[in-house]
């Protein structure tokens, strides 16, 4: 009998040789080389316990038993790396044979607690590779009730060998598969700032409310605290982050910027917390996520009021517990990440209307930085029309003889319901129409800003759809005699829906429900009106 047991197990290590050279992926490997085991010894279960170094402890990826009640519970357990026979065997790194568990002053009962099991004999390996511990191999209780052999044992003890190398290769190709992506990832966020690194390379501010929002920048950079930048679409959020992430301890690594409107909720947890190959249909390659990406460095979170919110409450644990759990594994990894949001909306309002959770706004909102819209910082137009003057002159290779008076006061009079970006669009556009070695003069601004900016003023006062005041019209309370009608009806049109816009906090989706016009129309009307 003995014979034919050792020739089992002979075979047995020949099938479980062949499964090592053909099965790459380890969650195939694995699992099949444990049921291997189990069934060669006739075990209720068999168990790969790994270490999480981080917190000292043993966890279950890998379990092969009887009872898949039994094993779902054990995949979801964690304890102590030094507790029970599996704890002895891996600090002593040696193997261990117990035949009577429930005396033996090395067991730990918690598994059998929460499990229902009753363990009778044990075979624990430790699994070792070149750095040292990874983890333990267990074998629990013969199904006939009987004890485990020492020549079990060392059955055990041959085939742990070959799954200490298995998981340790993996763990390496893990980790280059990882920095592949990673890297993929990060050319991809560099190509994206080259884009548009000379939109902005400074910020520009004289007054008051500018020089606090730079004390507070200052203030956020020499610490590690979340911070909250609130503002109007335009008013420059991103170039605030990223002004913070520079002037921080961070500035080496990382800066990764996301819309989080821009993606729906599914495609949204993928690119923060990253997916396995598989996870789901379309999911061709491992992706680390943007968080993994920018680990010691600083994720922007823009418009987070559109945040869906099962995935609020995934970025509170983040915030919190500092780990992603990427779409696909259920173990969470570890991240150092600096989080910088900023949103157009009211976070007060969006909470009253239950559509953003409080305590991830009490998080995120201990240090906000309220940025000012441009119509409240007017002394500044006159210093951010020459830089952007400069800037579009050389993307257009022109010289540019300056900007005439009207032209500029006409910049100044105008409320500006885009803000910085609306300006900078208007420059833009200015640029283009202005011949080399000429002034910019009105007539290269859109009809809603020039005229000393009378047409641009947001001087509505909650008009009925369709039945709008003359008032509104020229902006002086005239009927708009004297101009195109088009002219007047353009200069009506951008007004209003400006004004529309701004009582939506900024909310294309809200506005385009108010106007009664599609999100995509009114898309394209703000793209018209360089209010976007």
């Amino acid at each position: 009998m003995e014979q034919t047991t050792d020739t089992g197990h002979f075979k047995l290590l020949y099938d479980l040789g062949c499964a090592f050279s053909s099965k790459i992926e380890l969650p195939e490997l694995i699992p099949f080389v444990i049921a291997k085991c189990r069934e060669a010894l006739e075990a209720e279960g068999v168990s790969v316990l790994l270490l999480d170094r981080d917190r000292n402890e043993l966890y279950f990826p890998y379990v092969s038993g009887d009872d898949a009640k039994v094993s779902d519970t054990l995949r979801q357990m964690r304890f102590r790396a030094d507790f029970g026979i599996a704890g002895a065997a891996l600090k002593s790194g040696r193997p261990i044979l117990v035949k009577d568990a429930q005396n033996d002053s090395r067991f730990y009962a918690g598994v059998d607690r929460e499990t229902g099991i009753v363990s009778r004999s044990i075979i624990a390996v430790p699994l070792t590779s070149r750095q040292g511990p990874i983890g333990v191999v267990e074998v629990l209780n013969r199904r006939d009730g009987a004890f485990f052999t020492d020549d079990e044992l060392y059955f055990m003890e041959a085939v742990s060998g070959s799954i200490a190398i298995a998981i340790e290769n993996a763990q390496l190709y893990a980790k280059l598969r990882d920095s592949r992506e990673s890297l993929r990832t990060q050319v991809g966020v560099l190509r994206r700032d080259l884009a548009r690194h000379d939109l902005f390379t400074e910020m520009i501010g004289t007054g008051p409310r500018m020089a606090e929002v730079f004390r507070l920048m200052e203030a956020a950079a020499a610490s590690a605290i979340t911070v909250l930048i609130e503002g109007e679409t335009g008013t420059g959020k991103e170039l605030v982050a990223r002004g913070i992430h520079q002037a921080s301890a961070r500035s080496d690594s990382q800066f990764v910027a996301v819309n989080c409107a821009a993606l729906p909720e599914s495609l949204l947890e993928s690119e923060l917390f990253g997916h396995r190959r598989g996870s789901f249909t379309g999911a061709i390659r491992d992706n680390p996520g943007l968080f993994r990406v920018a680990d010691g460095g600083t994720v922007f979170l823009d418009e987070i009021a559109d945040m869906p919110a099962p995935m609020q409450a995934k970025l509170l644990r983040v915030l919190e517990e500092g780990e992603v759990v990427p779409v696909g594994e259920s173990l969470p990894s570890k991240v150092d990440v600096r989080v910088v949001a900023a949103t157009n909306r009211t976070l007060g309002t969006e909470i009253e209307r239950g559509t953003f959770r409080e305590d991830l706004y009490y998080r995120l909102g201990a240090f906000a930085i309220n940025l000012p819209p441009l119509r409240e910082r007017r002394d500044d137009i006159p210093l951010l029309a020459s830089r952007f003057i400069n800037v579009f002159s050389a993307r257009h290779n022109k010289q540019i003889g300056g900007i005439e008076r009207e032209a500029l006061d006409s910049l100044i009079a105008y409320e500006w319901p885009g803000n910085i970006r609306q300006l900078r669009n208007e420059i833009d556009r200015a640029v283009a129409l202005t011949r080399e070695g000429e002034m910019i003069r009105s007539a290269a601004f859109s009809p809603i800003v020039r005229s000393d900016g009378d047409e641009g003023r947001s001087t509505v006062e909650s008009p009925a759809i369709g039945a709008p005041s003359a008032k509104s019209v020229d902006g002086r309370g005239g009927n708009g005699a004297g101009k195109p009608l088009r002219e007047a009806r353009a200069a009506f049109e951008a007004a209003y829906i400006g004004d529309v816009l701004t009582k939506n906090e900024g909310n294309v989706s809200r506005a385009a429900r108010e106007l009664g016009i599609s999100r995509p129309a009114l898309q394209e009307k703000l793209k018209q009106y360089l209010l976007r």
